[in-house]
């Protein structure tokens, strides 16, 4: 067991990264103004260093890099890290949040959560990946709401939320594969939204056990905060008529609708 560190930080590079601490003990890398934004060099609370690499990527042919826009929160309390950010891609604009939450005394939670919105003057045919973590190995499944590996010293589990588009989704080692032959239509100007919770613990946890705290972020207050994530909220303008966005909001997608007039420096 490990003593909970008594704040999380984030650090900003600005321009180029922004690093999440649990005290003075490194989480994660984001490198946010990359052309594929990724996160690297994970650990787990006790420090041990995970090979697992996280980005995301619209999932079309041929997205291109990515532009970074603004930061639109950087922030960190006793229990929680975010960063989010506005990026646009060749056919697509998305808003993009990170958060870190503190989840027991060797393990922690990261909420990923985007808003996509079609920009390119056409349909798009969403056929492709979308969360993406490399250099973990972990066996390739059929539909399923959440997928485990295990490394020396961590467990990594991943919860696709209930509300995302084809849930659950088809899993490609640890990395959700929602779409398959029959590609889904995003329309001109329509935004979808994705969330996933992955969680980062020491060895020797039950996968169920890590991927239950998976569903609590998703559905509810984050972990070890008592804070809760309200749902239903829907940012106005950024759906078409055609129909509501396809999931409902959190706390932070919420708070994205809300904050854009004043953005970090970045």
């Amino acid at each position: 067991m490990h003593p909970l560190p008594s704040r999380m930080r984030a650090a900003l590079t600005a321009g180029r990264s922004v690093t999440v601490s649990a005290g003075d003990s490194p989480l994660f890398r984001y490198g946010y103004g990359a052309a594929q934004p990724r996160l690297s060099g994970l650990h787990t609370l006790a420090g041990t260093a995970l090979p697992a690499t996280i980005d995301w990527s619209p999932p079309h042919a041929g997205p291109g890099p990515a532009t970074h826009l603004a930061l639109t929160d950087l922030s960190a309390g006793p229990a929680t890290a975010t960063v989010a950010h506005h990026l646009r891609w060749a056919a697509v604009d998305e808003w993009r949040s990170l958060t870190a939450s503190l989840a027991g005394d060797d393990v922690w939670l990261l909420l990923f959560e985007n808003t996509v919105t079609n920009t390119s003057g056409r349909r798009l045919p969403l056929d492709g990946p979308s969360l993406s973590l490399r250099a973990v190995t972990a066996p390739s499944a059929a539909r399923s709401e959440w997928q485990a590996a295990h490394g020396p010293g961590h467990t990594l589990v991943v919860v696709d939320d209930a509300a995302n588009l084809q849930h659950p989704p088809r899993w490609a080692g640890l990395s959700p594969a929602p779409f398959g032959a029959g590609a889904r239509l995003l329309q001109q100007d329509q935004t979808i939204a994705f969330r996933y919770a992955v969680i980062i613990a020491s060895g020797g946890h039950s996968p169920g056990a890590l991927a239950a705290l998976g569903r609590d972020a998703l559905g509810g207050p984050f972990p070890g905060t008592g804070d809760p994530a309200p749902r239903g909220h829907v940012c106005h303008g950024e759906h078409t008529r055609r129909g509501p966005i396809h999931r409902t909001r959190t706390r932070v997608l919420t708070r994205q609708c809300e904050s854009r007039g004043a953005p970090p420096t970045a």
